[in-house]
């Protein structure tokens, strides 16, 4: 097990070297820390942005079990984002559980966390923290200043937590901050913008049914499992998905709830989500070159070369022959 404790919240990143033997890695614009090979692989990436913000991006796999104990005195706000892997920490007495694919808004103060690292487990997730004071600007500001009953700590409380899905919108945003953490070309100016971005959706999101009060749920027990476990349906068999009907039998619910669901959850429509993720899907092959434009098409389920090519203009403003000659020029330039 290991300690953490530092009063100044740009500190907790260099505490992740001792705690978990990483090695600085050069890099003019992000600070970066590398796993060694004996303890597992990967890294953790950080940026401090203007206005108070800290960006972290991490993506590593340990190759044994740790144990890290972070504590500090300062108010901060995180906005977490899990892609992959998730987990268990406690705060303050409290076990929070991290999923794949939501985000969590986390208030602490005074507090002392625990964190398990489980070992062989892929991890990849974006994090953004500021002081409460900041967060509370950017939310005056972001929804120009609209008086909202932002999640605030009592003077009793040392900790809290929400919890919400990633929708089509922030997923775009965060694949976007993963993938140009790795491009050295204008990044700071893009990590400043994207990320900016993505707090302001966040925002929206928390306060989407205005004033900060939540619209009644349709969902009961475990029906959000179920809607998460049908986009998962939807992705892994996008290229030959089920109908509404055999979707909604596979989860475990009836049609009108699934679709009420995805609207809730997602914002979209079950078919609706089923396109953004297909066009997602075959934008990062075309950008990796890991495929042409007809066999990005036909990856992802379009059967027609040239509709695919007009959904994707029409959601990504540029012809998927241009974005993959734009691809396989930056792979041939020299390093």
């Amino acid at each position: 097990m290991v300690h953490i404790e530092h009063r100044d919240m740009h500190q907790h990143f260099y505490q992740y070297k001792p705690a978990l033997e990483m090695i600085d890695e050069p890099d003019w614009t992000m600070e970066t820390l590398r796993l060694p090979k004996h303890a597992g692989e990967g890294e953790v990436r950080r940026m401090i942005l203007r206005g108070g913000l800290e960006l972290c991006i991490a993506e590593y796999r340990m190759s044994a079990e740790r144990t890290t104990t972070f504590t500090g005195t300062e108010s901060l706000v995180e906005l977490n984002y899990c892609l992959e892997g998730g987990g268990v920490f406690e705060a303050s007495g409290r076990r929070v559980e991290i999923k794949p694919n939501e985000w969590q808004l986390l208030l602490m103060k005074d507090i002392h966390a625990v964190m398990k690292h489980e070992p062989n487990k892929e991890m990849r997730y974006l994090g953004i923290r500021m002081k409460e004071a900041d967060f509370r600007d950017y939310v005056r500001a972001g929804m120009d200043g609209e008086e909202l009953p932002v999640p605030r700590l009592r003077q009793d409380q040392t900790f809290h937590t929400s919890s919400c899905p990633i929708t089509p919108e922030i997923g775009e945003v965060l694949q976007q901050l993963m993938r140009q953490a790795r491009d050295e070309a204008l990044r700071r100016l893009y990590m400043e913008s994207r990320t900016m971005e993505l707090l302001l959706l966040s925002l929206r999101q928390l306060f989407a049914s205005g004033g900060g009060e939540q619209a009644k749920s349709v969902l009961r027990g475990d029906d959000l499992d179920k809607i998460q476990c049908a986009r998962a349906v939807l992705f892994e068999r996008m290229d030959d998905p089920p109908a509404l009907l055999e979707l909604a039998r596979l989860v475990g619910l009836n049609d009108n709830k699934l679709k009420l669901g995805f609207k809730e959850v997602y914002g979209n429509t079950v078919f609706g989500l089923l396109r953004e993720m297909r066009l997602e899907k075959a934008r990062h092959c075309l950008e990796t070159g890991r495929m042409n434009v007809s066999e990005a098409a036909y990856a992802v389920g379009y059967s027609n070369p040239g509709h695919f090519a007009e959904a994707f203009r029409g959601k990504y403003g540029i012809q998927p022959h241009t974005l993959l000659a734009r691809g396989k020029s930056f792979e041939q330039s020299p390093k």
